[in-house]
């Protein structure tokens, strides 16, 4: 690893010292590349969970390259804005700075390049943006701009340095991050009763049911995070009207507590939740809801955890 950060060194120096009256070069220098000077991201732990803004943060690490092995580096200057993608943009807020890092404040680190290690928490962007915890919302995101400037003026940002010196992992120069904001979906797993009755705005086709005390055992999707399925997802209408085999096609779908049923049964139906029907009760125990088809099959489900776990605070 020492070996290849001089080579990037070098690289730098070299790149640094091309006049116009300079012997042509065994590379082709492509005029986006400009490798002034730039923080190298060495690692990145750590999440904005919107369930728990007070202690998330993310943790970054990040060394500095010069022709001078970041000594001629003066500072390195961190911004934020909030990028509002679920409301098509009407709450986003522009660019605002976070802090500078000042030379004086790197440090050598044990591979003996000067470094940071900078902690971005989601109070800061918060505090840095004039935003309260209830102005954000997740599946939106905080985008980082970092800028370094030298000791003799110079400035290097995300629009004078060339692409490849960005996305190659080799550089990994740190000038833009985007933190996204996440809602960890965590859905007890297991044995849950079921009740399941006509639901007398849908009419289920016009058939009368009721289906209680029906056995599910609600799993995960397999490779994703936050979807779901009951091994029935007619809580037992399908066998209480028409006498015919459960329904397994449609998913439960969980972004910040926010829940969508999506997905198509065995007979290439489409299934949906009714709007604003679904609900957990007060001590977190009971989840209902009012599911409907392409069919017109439906129903007003309630469900419960066999041993007695709480549900998330879930709403469609």
């Amino acid at each position: 690893m020492k070996n290849l950060k001089k080579l990037f060194v070098s690289f730098l120096a070299m790149l640094t010292a091309v006049s116009c009256g300079d012997p042509e070069l065994p590379v082709e220098l492509q005029p986006e590349m400009q490798y002034g000077a730039y923080a190298r991201k060495m690692s990145q732990t750590g999440k904005f969970d919107f369930f728990d803004i007070p202690n998330s943060k993310i943790d970054i690490h990040v060394e500095y390259y010069d022709d001078a092995k970041g000594a001629n580096i003066a500072s390195f200057d961190i911004d934020v804005e909030y990028i509002d993608q679920v409301g098509g943009g009407a709450g986003s807020v522009t660019r605002r700075d976070v802090r500078t890092i000042q030379a004086s404040e790197f440090v050598v680190n044990s591979d003996g390049y000067l470094s940071s290690d900078i902690s971005l928490s989601f109070t800061e962007a918060l505090s840095s943006l004039g935003l309260a915890e209830t102005d954000v919302f997740g599946g939106n995101y905080f985008r980082y701009w970092f800028t370094i400037t030298k000791t003799d003026g110079t400035v290097y940002d995300y629009n004078n340095t060339g692409p490849n010196l960005m996305s190659s992992n080799a550089f990994a120069a740190l000038f833009r991050l985007n933190a996204n904001i996440v809602c960890p979906s965590d859905w007890t797993l297991g044995a849950v009763t079921g009740q399941n009755g006509d639901d007398a705005t849908i009419s289920a086709n016009g058939y009368t049911y009721t289906a209680t005390d029906v056995p599910l055992t609600l799993s995960k999707v397999s490779g994703k995070e936050n979807q779901y399925r009951f091994d029935d997802m007619s809580v037992g209408a399908r066998n209480a009207v028409f006498g015919i085999a459960t329904l397994t096609g449609p998913v439960f779908t969980d972004v910040c507590n926010i829940v969508t049923m999506d997905g198509v049964g065995d007979y290439g139906w489409g299934f949906s939740l009714v709007p604003s029907t679904m609900s957990v009760s007060t001590d977190g125990k009971t989840l209902q809801y009012h599911w409907t088809s392409e069919f017109g099959e439906g129903g007003a489900v309630t469900a419960v955890y066999n041993d007695g776990s709480s549900w998330p605070n879930l709403t469609n």
